[in-house]
């Protein structure tokens, strides 16, 4: 059986669903078999981050309620990461959980992991996430009001599971924001799992749906790397390190790129709706 991880914000617009899906490529890259599971019920958007919101035919509560296959629901999207839509007409509120549950089974045995983007703030979602993961990731930005609610959010999480805050969108010099240096001295050292700098580059590929195609060789990838031996293998790195990622993810954002994102389409151009109207009637 996979390794369910949750991925949890207090807040909206933390950068939560990029980083969902990040470490999910970053696991993929190094041979491991990994689902990405929307769990954003009615609010769908990790499928909009890859490319693939025209693939999206069936979703999870489809399966749940037998209205597909698995290999109907289940999108692949690189080598070794698949990919399972939330529903987009129901909310959790609407969902019998342990329907989902049941899914999550049957499907879980085919994956090293299975990561679960889940809805920010609290709710039934984050209940149900709760019960049935081995792992946390809580994503904190750097604002204070995304820290309090990073902290209620694991107030909210039982004490049997292991849980991480994991400090995202942060960099070396901007004054409009909290420092790396001045969060950490607020976060417990027992919960810190790591920083990841904010990266123009994997922002505007996310934007375009590309996300799958990020530098592993940069510094996100590098602070996506020590997380996940962090919070997997219980890895600790000295102050110095994260400090690092930061000041080179700093001098990457001022460097033009040599791939140009132009070459990607807009998303505008992207969305397709007779395209899906094509592939209802085809699998009808």
């Amino acid at each position: 059986m996979a390794k369910i991880i949750s991925v949890l914000s207090g807040k909206g617009g933390v950068g939560k669903t990029l980083i969902t899906g990040a470490i999910g490529i970053k696991l993929a890259r190094d041979g491991k078999r990994v689902l990405l599971i929307d769990g954003d019920m009615g609010l769908r958007n990790l499928d909009l981050i890859f490319g693939i919101e025209n693939d999206c035919f069936y979703n999870i509560w489809d399966l749940a309620q037998g209205r597909c296959f698995a290999g109907d629901a289940v999108i692949n999207i690189d080598k070794n990461i698949d990919f399972l839509a939330a529903a987009q007409s129901e909310t959790w509120e609407d969902i019998f959980p342990a329907a989902i549950d049941t899914v999550i089974e049957d499907i879980g045995h085919q994956y090293d992991y299975i990561l679960l983007d889940c809805p920010a703030g609290l709710g039934n979602g984050i209940t149900f996430a709760a019960n049935i993961s081995e792992l946390a990731i809580i994503i904190v930005a750097a604002s204070w009001a995304s820290k309090r609610s990073a902290e209620k959010i694991y107030s909210f999480l039982p004490s049997k599971l292991s849980s991480f805050m994991v400090l995202n969108q942060f960099s070396e010099h901007d004054n409009t924001q909290i420092s790396f240096s001045t969060m950490m001295k607020t976060v417990d050292e027992e919960l810190f799992g790591g920083v990841i700098p904010y990266s123009m580059e994997a922002d505007r590929l996310g934007h375009k749906g590309h996300l799958q195609d990020y530098e592993k060789s940069g510094a996100f990838g590098e602070a996506l790397t020590c997380v996940i031996n962090t919070v997997l293998h219980n890895r600790e790195y000295p102050m110095t390190k994260w400090e690092s990622i930061l000041h080179l993810a700093n001098k990457e954002n001022k460097l033009p790129k040599e791939k140009s994102l132009n070459s990607y389409k807009d998303r505008k151009d992207m969305w397709d709706n007779r395209r899906m109207a094509y592939k209802w009637r085809r699998r009808r």
